[in-house]
């Protein structure tokens, strides 16, 4: 067999209890095996003790019997990127050219890896200019291409839309066909996980159940989130195109347009957001959606361009963001990107509340009081979003769910009309999902507004008063999951 663990465990450095007990899984050769807990269950640990990268992070138990080799595919794939390479196809080759294998060979199995995931028009493209599902694949790519024996994949569905899943499952089984073997990790039940052969629960460090069908209430009872897609659940998506007439705008957005590196990726739309409401954007991997955020936010950079009127309302008061920088948006709009890592630069999750956001203007004499009313704000907010037990860990100690919510935390303190949402569903397993429902909703109540993008058609159709689909850089209504022109 490819993989064999008997009686395996692992305990980390400094923890009381193991992190994994008694692990007993045997995988066959061209066998796809999905592996699905809650947040905390010990999924990531499982994946990095068989592909050995727990190093001396702690104490392993048991026998691991690997043959072959096996890759793993982290939970923040852009992480696994070289750095080396800025291209796409540079980088899905650089692993076979270190290798020294003939430069056609290389340069044919990375193409052929690439269109198999749908993907090849990306060949020349820069890195930095891709979404994350695009630069989640081109991960993948990289990995496939070094014909390993055993894929391992950690939460390979984050970032990725409905139909690119559907896709990455064919081409998994494909390599399973092929005689390769898959174990897939996860927090969440989705297109992938489905076409498994096999689907195993982990609850905290047990594997406790394994069962090809489990219902969806099985699946929930185990902390997992269910995201097949809204048809499964009975309900349809939004058809309000707009919000009603009589509601207060806090957000206007009239023929908005970015550039990037010379091509248009939003193009010429028309958007409205209302006081106390959550508006959410679907659409496919590359289609715009963080791209229509950060034009909001004023935070494409240099290379782009954004053009069009946007105006937020300030008590009452409409105001044109103009050619307003991104630091005195913040004020009306507060965002919370994709990769909440990249937002995060204190050592605790108190210090980053305390001091990602500068004080209001003060005098001097008055620092220590402004300084009280922080600490009273920061401490009132994390019993909000419940980080109050984590308070003292560094941020990147915590799981992506947690290191989003203390970014939404942060933007809780800077008071804003309106928060930007960027794929906020991903890592979440159902307690995640519950949190992340809880902070819209307060949030709303106290009349703010949220304007979200996901793949999650499932969350959007449940928590989202609208739900607009973003194609070819334009912007249309969903309707019962279709999608007909806007009127804007």
């Amino acid at each position: 067999m490819p993989l064999e663990l008997i009686g395996a465990g692992f305990t980390y450095r400094r923890d009381a209890f193991a992190a994994l007990t008694d692990i007993d899984l045997r995988l066959a050769r061209g066998q796809m095996h999905a592996i699905l807990g809650a947040v905390g269950s010990g999924t990531s640990t499982l994946g990095r003790l068989i592909t050995g990268l727990l190093g001396d992070c702690g104490t392993s138990v048991g026998r691991i019997h690997l043959e072959g080799t096996a890759v793993m595919l982290g939970d923040d794939p852009e992480a696994q990127l070289s750095g080396m390479t800025s291209l796409v196809g540079d980088e899905v080759q650089l692993s076979g050219r270190l290798h020294g294998d003939e430069v056609t060979t290389v340069e044919r199995h990375a193409r052929n890896t690439l269109n198999s995931l749908d993907i090849g028009d990306l060949w020349g493209r820069r890195l930095d200019t891709l979404s994350g599902g695009q630069r989640q694949l081109v991960a993948l790519a990289g990995l496939l291409s070094l014909n390993p024996s055993l894929l391992v994949l950690d939460q390979p569905s984050l970032s990725l839309d409905p139909d690119t899943r559907q896709r990455l499952a064919t081409v998994l089984q494909d390599f399973c066909s092929a005689g390769g073997t898959v174990l897939i990790t996860a927090h969440q039940f989705d297109e992938v996980a489905k076409a498994c052969d096999r689907l195993s629960i982990l609850d905290s460090g047990r594997l406790i159940t394994t069962d090809t069908s489990l219902s969806a209430q099985e699946l929930e009872r185990c902390g997992i989130w269910d995201t097949r897609c809204p048809e499964q659940h009975g309900q349809g998506l939004s058809e309000s195109a707009r919000p009603p007439a009589s509601a207060p705008l806090t957000l206007s957005a009239r023929g908005l347009s970015a550039i990037r590196d010379g091509a248009t990726v939003v193009n010429d739309i028309d958007l409205d957001v209302a006081s106390g409401e959550n508006v959410t954007i679907m659409g496919s991997n590359g289609a715009g959606k963080s791209t229509l955020l950060r034009s909001l936010a004023g935070l494409l950079g240099p290379g782009s361009r954004t053009s069009g009127i946007i105006t937020v309302d300030d008590n009452g008061t409409p105001v044109s963001l103009g050619e307003t920088q991104a630091h005195e948006r913040t004020r009306h709009l507060a965002w919370v990107g994709q990769d909440p890592g990249s937002q995060l630069s204190a050592a605790t999750v108190r210090a980053e509340l305390m001091y990602a956001v500068p004080l209001p203007s003060h005098r001097r004499r008055d620092r220590v009081a402004m300084r009280a009313q922080r600490q009273e704000a920061v401490t009132s907010a994390m019993v909000k979003t419940q980080l109050g037990t984590v308070s003292e860990i560094h941020p990147y100690d915590l799981s992506i769910d947690l290191r989003k919510d203390l970014v939404m935390t942060s933007a809780l303190i800077m008071s804003p009309r309106i928060i930007l949402l960027d794929e906020p569903t991903l890592g979440r397993d159902r307690r995640g999902i519950d949190r992340l429902n809880m902070f819209i909703t307060d949030f709303l109540r106290r009349g703010g507004s949220v304007l979200a993008t996901t793949h999650d058609g499932r969350w959007a159709s449940e928590t989202a008063d609208r739900v607009l689909i973003l194609d070819d850089g334009r912007l249309c209504e969903g309707r019962g999951g279709g999608v007909v022109p806007s009127a804007g």
